[in-house]
C-alpha cells in the first residue's frame, strides 16, 4: 500500500515513536519558553498584587496589563496557532497534497467576506457570518472542483478562482463604505493583541472540544492514507469523509480568523515542519504534533513582531504572508512527488466543446464589438448630444471626450497586452494554466512599481515601466528556474505563483502601512484600474503594443513548433531553449507595459487564450490575430460596465474582470469534471 502513496504521505516500515517524542519534547519546551516570555517576562516581572489582580476590586495597572492584555495574548496565540495548524493538517490529508492550506481553498477569503457583512450588521452576527462565509467558500470550492473525485490541481485552481472572486467583491464593498475599508484594513494586518477576554470567548468555548474530538478520532484519520476504493471497502464513505473533514477544518479556521485575522502560513508550515523536519507522517501522530508546533510558530512570530516594534511596525499578517510564500517555495523542493498535475494537464478545458468559427467572421465580430464598445464608452447614453456638441465645437463636449477617450484606448491596449502575454506564457510553458496573474508575475511587477514610486518619488512616473519590467522578469525567472527540473508541472507552477503573490501582497501591505497611504486608493490600484488615464498613458503603451504584437507575430512559428515538444523543435532547427528565453523576455515586457499603467488586472491573460482555443483557433498565426482583439474588447467592456453599473461610483477595472472571470473559470472547471464523469 505504501508504494501507492505520494511521498509526503508515505510511512516508513519502522516506528516513528522516537521522533514523535523528540518533536513533542522540543515543542513543549519552546511553547513554555515563548509563553513565559510573552506572558510575564516581556515587561517587568509582576509583583504579588499583579498576580492577585483578578481577586481584587480595584487592581493596579500592572495587574490589568498582566491579566487582561498579556495573558489573553498568549492564549490567543496558542488557540490561533493550534487551530490553523489543525485545519491545515486536515486539508492536506484529505486532498493528499502537502501544500494545501485554508488560503488556497478560498476559506480565508470567505471568512473575510463574512467579516465585511458582520461590520454592516449588529455585532451578534459577526462570528456566525465568518463561519458561514468560510463554510460556503469551502463548499463551493469543493463542489465546483469535482466533489469527492477532485484532484489536487483542480481543487487548488477552484480555490484560487473562488478567492479571486471573493476578493473582488470585498474590494467592491470597501469602495462603497469607507468605514468598513478602514476597519478591515486594520483587521487584515493580523494581531494577537487582546483587550480583555471577550473576543476569545467563542474560540475558548468551541475550539477545545473540537480539538479533543479530533484527538479522539485521530486513528480514524489514518484512513486518509488509503485510496477511495479502499476506504469504501472498509465501510467509510469517501465523499462523507472528505466533506466532514473539510467542514471541521473550515469551522476551526473561521474561529482562529475571528480572533487574530488572516494568518495563512501557520496552517501550511506547521504540518510540513513535523512531516519533513521530524519525519512524522502518521495522521494519528501528525495531528497533535502539528497542533503543538502551530502554537509554537504563532507565538514565535508574535515575539518577532514585538521585538521589531521599535524599528518597524511589522503587521503579523504581513510576516505570515512572506513566511508562507517562502515556505511554499522551499516545500516545492521536497514535495515533488505530491504535486503532480492531478489529471489537468495540457488540455485543461477539453471537457468543454469547441466551436468552429471562421477567422474572418471572428475578426469582423471583434472589430465591430470594439467599435461599439468604444462608441458607447465614449458617448454613453447621451451619445447623440455629445457627438453633436463635439461636431459644433462645444468646449464641455470636447473636455468630456478628452477624459473618456484616453481611458478607453488604455483599456484596449492593456487588454491586448495582457491577453497576448498570457498566450505566449502558455505556449512557452506548454501549460494552459500559465498567465500573468496565476504565476504571480503581475503582482511582483506591481510591487516593483509601487516600491519605486514610494521609495524614490523623485524618479517620477516615467520610471514605472523599467521597474515594472524588472519585477516581471524577476518573477518569471523565479517561476521557471524553480520548476524547470519538473517539466513545468501545472500544480507546481500554480503553487509557485501563489507563493510569489503572497509575498508580494505582504510587501505591498507593509509599504502601504509604512507610508500611510490612502487605503482605498491603494487597494483600487492594486486590483487594476484605468481611472485617471491620460493621453500620456495611451502614448506610453502604443509603442510596446505595436512592437510586442509585431515580435509575437514574427515568433508564431516558434510557438507552433514548441507546442510539439523540445525534441521536435530542435530537430527542425529551432533551438528550443534559446527561443523559450526570448519569448519569456517578450512576455515580461508586455506584462510590464500593461502593469505600469493599469496595475495587475486579473484573469484576462488566463481566460482569453482559453476562449480563443475554444472557438476553434489552434494555430498561433490565427491566435495572435484573435487574442489581442478579444483582450481589448473584454477589458474595454469591463471598464465601461464598471463605470455604468453603480454610477456615479466608478468600479476598479480589476474588480470587474475578476467578477466576470472568476465565475467563468469556475464554470469551465466544473464543465471539465462533468464532461469527464
Amino acid at each position: 500500500m505504501n508504494r501507492a502513496l505520494p511521498a509526503p504521505f508515505a510511512v516508513s516500515s519502522g516506528t516513528d515513536g522516537q521522533r514523535t517524542r523528540l518533536a513533542t519534547g522540543i515543542g513543549l519546551l519552546l511553547l513554555l519558553a515563548l509563553s513565559t516570555w510573552q506572558g510575564t517576562l516581556r515587561f517587568a516581572w509582576p509583583d504579588l498584587d499583579s498576580w492577585l489582580a483578578p481577586l481584587q476590586t480595584n487592581p493596579d495597572m500592572e495587574g490589568l496589563l498582566l491579566w487582561w492584555s498579556q495573558m489573553p495574548r498568549v492564549v490567543a496565540g496558542i488557540l490561533v496557532g493550534a487551530g490553523l495548524a489543525v485545519a491545515g493538517t486536515l486539508m492536506q490529508l484529505v486532498t493528499r497534497n502537502p501544500l494545501v492550506s485554508p488560503d488556497l481553498l478560498g476559506i480565508t477569503a470567505g471568512a473575510q467576506f463574512g467579516v465585511i457583512l458582520g461590520l454592516m450588521l449588529p455585532a451578534a452576527f459577526g462570528l456566525p457570518l465568518i463561519l458561514v462565509g468560510g463554510i460556503l467558500a469551502a463548499t463551493l470550492t469543493f463542489a465546483l472542483a469535482g466533489g469527492s473525485r477532485t484532484t489536487p490541481l483542480r481543487l487548488v485552481l477552484a480555490g484560487l478562482a473562488m478567492a479571486q472572486l471573493l476578493y473582488a467583491l470585498i474590494t467592491l464593498f470597501l469602495s462603497l463604505n469607507q468605514y468598513v475599508a478602514m476597519v478591515l484594513s486594520i483587521w487584515d494586518t493580523g494581531s494577537l493583541s487582546q483587550f480583555g477576554w471577550g473576543r476569545l470567548q467563542p474560540a475558548l468555548w468551541l475550539m477545545p472540544p473540537l480539538l479533543v474530538l479530533l484527538f479522539l478520532l485521530r486513528r480514524l484519520l489514518n484512513m486518509a492514507l488509503l485510496d477511495d476504493p479502499q476506504r469504501q471497502s472498509l465501510g467509510l464513505s469517501p465523499r462523507l469523509f472528505k466533506a466532514l473533514v473539510i467542514m471541521v477544518g473550515t469551522v476551526i479556521t473561521a474561529l482562529a480568523i475571528n480572533v487574530a485575522g488572516p494568518l495563512g502560513f501557520i496552517g501550511l508550515v506547521a504540518p510540513n515542519l513535523v512531516r519533513y523536519g521530524f519525519g512524522v507522517r502518521w495522521p494519528s501522530r501528525l495531528l497533535p504534533l502539528a497542533t503543538l508546533w502551530g502554537a509554537v510558530l504563532t507565538l514565535a512570530a508574535d515575539v518577532v513582531v514585538a521585538a521589531l516594534a521599535d524599528v518597524i511596525e511589522l503587521p503579523l499578517a504581513t510576516l505570515s504572508a512572506v513566511l508562507g510564500g517562502l515556505a511554499v517555495i522551499l516545500l516545492l523542493r521536497f514535495a515533488s512527488a505530491a504535486t503532480g498535475g492531478g489529471g489537468l494537464g495540457a488540455h485543461a478545458m477539453t471537457g468543454v466543446p469547441s466551436l468552429r468559427v471562421p477567422l474572418s467572421v471572428m475578426v469582423m465580430i471583434l472589430l465591430v464589438s470594439l467599435v461599439l464598445v468604444l462608441g458607447f464608452g465614449l458617448t454613453g447614453v447621451d451619445g447623440l448630444s455629445l457627438l453633436t456638441g463635439v461636431w459644433q465645437g462645444q468646449p464641455l463636449a470636447w473636455q468630456l471626450a478628452e477624459l473618456r477617450l484616453p481611458r478607453l484606448l488604455v483599456d484596449a491596449a492593456g487588454g491586448a497586452l495582457f491577453a497576448t502575454a498570457g498566450l505566449i506564457l502558455q505556449a512557452v510553458t506548454r501549460n494552459p494554466l500559465a498567465s500573468p496573474g496565476v504565476l504571480g508575475v503581475s503582482q511582483v511587477s506591481a510591487l516593483a512599481v509601487l516600491a519605486s514610486l514610494l521609495l524614490m518619488p523623485e524618479l517620477g512616473v516615467a520610471w514605472r515601466l523599467p521597474f515594472a519590467w524588472m519585477g516581471a522578469a524577476l518573477a518569471l525567472a523565479l517561476v521557471v528556474l524553480l520548476n524547470v527540473r519538473h517539466n513545468l508541472e501545472p500544480l507546481r507552477l500554480i503553487l509557485t505563483g501563489f507563493a510569489l503573490t503572497g509575498m508580494a501582497s505582504g510587501a505591498i501591505s507593509l509599504l502601504i502601512g509604512f507610508y500611510s497611504l490612502n487605503v482605498t486608493l491603494a487597494l483600487t490600484w492594486m486590483s487594476g484600474s484605468s481611472y485617471g488615464a491620460t493621453w500620456s498613458d495611451a502614448m506610453a503603451l502604443l509603442p510596446w503594443l505595436v512592437l510586442g504584437l509585431s515580435l509575437a507575430v514574427l515568433a508564431r512559428r516558434w510557438m507552433d513548433l514548441l507546442a510539439l515538444g523540445d525534441g521536435v523543435a530542435d530537430s527542425l532547427g529551432v533551438g528550443a531553449a534559446g527561443k523559450r528565453l526570448m519569448l519569456l523576455v517578450l512576455a515580461s515586457l508586455l506584462i510590464a507595459a500593461a502593469v505600469s499603467v493599469l496595475g495587475p488586472v486579473a484573469f484576462v491573460g488566463l481566460l482569453v487564450p482559453h476562449a480563443v482555443r475554444l472557438l476553434g483557433f489552434y494555430h498561433y498565426r490565427d491566435r495572435l490575430i484573435v487574442t489581442p482583439l478579444m483582450g481589448a474588447v473584454l477589458l474595454m467592456l469591463a471598464d465601461v460596465g464598471g463605470q455604468r453599473l453603480l454610477a456615479p461610483l466608478d468600479l476598479p477595472l480589476g474588480i470587474m474582470t475578476a467578477t466576470i472571470g472568476g465565475p467563468v473559470f469556475l464554470y469551465l472547471l466544473s464543465r471539465t469534471y462533468l464532461g469527464r464523469s
